[in-house]
Formats: C-alpha cells, structure tokens, sequence
C-alpha cells in the first residue's frame, strides 16, 4: 500500500502510549501523533482491480509489510496463524501470536503486525456491509467491548482451530478465481468463520459481561444499535449514558478517532447500504424505515456523507457485491 492512496489522520489531542505497540514499547509519547488509515477501496484502486467487500492475503504477500506501520481501517481483519509467530499490538495490548492462535481486529482499531520469519497463515478482510445476517449484526457489529477484547486475540487447541483454518483455506482458495458464485460462497464462509470463532472466545473466557456492565464505548455502540433508526443526535445517547456531549466525543475519539455524531452517522450508512443492495426496497421504503422524512431527505443525507446520490451508490455497491 501506498501513501498515493492513503488518508492521514492525526490525533491533535495529547495522547499516552506505553506498552503499546511493539515500536514503542516501554515509552511514552506525547503530542501528535500520526494514524495512516487503510480502506479496502483505496486498496483496490491502487491494484487497479474493482472493489470488492473482502479481501484474502497469506502472510508471505508484500502488501502486508505495510502492516507494520501504526494504522487504522475500515474493515475488519481475521489472521489465522498455521506456523511460526507474529507481534500484532492492538490498541494499548501487545500480543505475541503462535500456532493455533486467531486475531480479529475491528473496525478503526489502532494496530500494528510484525510477521516473524516462517510464518506461516491467513489474513482475511471484510467491510461491515457484509453483515447483513442479524445474529452477525447483534453479536459482532454492536461493538460490545467484553466480545472485542476476547475476538483481539483468541487461543484454540488443535482441533477448534483446524475447524475454524479449514474454513479460511476454502475461502484462500475460492479468492484465487474469483467468479460470481464464488464470492458469496466467500461471504458465506466468512460468517461461519466468525461464528466459529465467537462461539470459541465464549467458551474460552469466564465472565461474559452483559450490556449494562460494559464501558462507556461499548454502552454506546449498543445503544446506536438499538436505537439508530429513530434517534440520531448525541444529545440523546449522552443522556442515556449521564455524561456530557464533551465526554462522550472524547471516548469515541480515544477508541475511533472519530466524533460520536460520525459514529452514529457511520451506523445508518452502514444500514443505508445493507438495504440498497440486500432489500430489494426502493428509495422511499428505505427512507422511511430509517426515519428519514422523505426520499429527498434520504438524498440529502447520502451526498452529504458520500458526495453520491443513493442510486449512484447502490450502483457502485452492485458491482462490489454483484452476484
């Protein structure tokens, strides 16, 4: 990847770094700091190959040395380690990965990757639009901080981790000839995966906390679940957290870089997208079930977020996710 194709951000807030990612371990930073954010989008435009909603990757391709750079992204990243180690940091926590062991890196999470020599696995990325599946929607894109944690670094014993790799070599494989059917074969195999996975970081870890128990970010992502469709301001979900509006875009900036009205805006073009591709509704359907006022005001919304109209959008999204 190249700095041709990617947006810098940078943190303007006096940030604390210690024993964060493997380039700065046992110091502390303070000041600005510089974040290359990565998206799939840009990622294919510099292949020059059209857009797809997934991407699969050994750990001996080029583009991953990238990797190693301080980074965020807007898609997920499942690295299924065969052989050998890798050093990932992810947020403040440092992970020595070997044999048998799986990360899921969300969404906008600060990260890091530092392939050793002989390693050997799998990198699997995907956008969140792939969602569509509500199971997929409650567990995974709610942002509940308990499942996060235990996802960011998952150890199996041979037999769970042979399940879950025979799922990531199908989809290696499928991503070598690519065909229509075998991108939703792709997309389907992607879903169990996770599910596969989930359901190993449950068994795995005691104290599953519910919704109530979570940390400020999490209750928030919660709430923009259950509530996105209808409630829109920050006013709103500050309340019902008992902060204040300054706090709450301070958390989302420390844990996204982005402010809580981006992160709620974020979710209903999230939502957007689902239905334009998947629904098979029109304009005014969707408009309505999102609780715009009219198609117009839908309109609006979308080219103010992606200088796009909404068919120019389910346009550009047919092609990534054409059948």
């Amino acid at each position: 990847m190249k700095d041709t194709y990617l947006n810098r951000i940078l943190f303007k807030t006096c940030i604390v770094l210690e024993g964060f990612l493997p380039n700065f371990a046992s110091q502390k930073f303070y000041g600005y700091m510089e974040i290359i954010n990565y998206t799939l989008k840009e990622y294919f435009d510099q292949k020059k190959s059209p857009c797809l909603s997934f991407n699969v990757l050994g750990l001996d391709d080029k583009s991953i040395q990238n990797e190693k750079t301080l980074h965020r992204s807007d898609y997920f990243q499942v690295l299924l380690l065969q052989e050998g180690e890798v050093n990932q940091g992810i947020e403040h926590e440092n992970f020595q990965l070997s044999k048998n062991e799986i990360s899921v890196v969300f969404p906008h999470q600060i990260n890091t990757l530092k392939i050793q020599d002989q390693a050997k696995g799998i990198i699997i990325q995907f956008d969140e639009v792939l969602f569509c599946s509500d199971l997929l929607k409650n567990e995974l894109i709610s942002y509940n901080n308990d499942l996060m944690n235990k996802l960011n670094h998952v150890t199996l014993d041979d037999t769970s981790f042979l399940k879950i790799n025979n799922y990531g070599i199908q989809i290696f494989d499928l991503f070598k000839s690519l065909s229509p059917i075998k991108k939703e074969q792709i997309r389907f195999y992607i879903k169990i995966m996770l599910l596969e996975i989930i359901e190993a970081a449950h068994q795995n870890y005691q104290g599953f906390q519910a919704p109530g128990e979570l940390d400020y970010f999490a209750r928030f992502k919660t709430l923009i679940e259950a509530n996105f469709k209808s409630k829109r301001t920050v006013t709103y979900y500050k309340d019902q957290l008992q902060i204040t509006a300054k706090k709450l875009n301070e958390i989302c900036k420390s844990k996204t870089g982005q402010t809580a009205l981006n992160i709620i805006h974020e979710r209903i073009l999230t939502e957007i997208k689902r239905l334009l591709i998947f629904s098979g509704k029109n304009h005014k359907e969707i408009a309505y079930e999102l609780g715009f006022d009219s198609p117009s005001a839908l309109n609006k919304f979308v080219y103010a977020k992606l200088k796009e109209t909404p068919s120019e959008l389910k346009e550009e999204l047919s092609q990534i996710y054409k059948y």
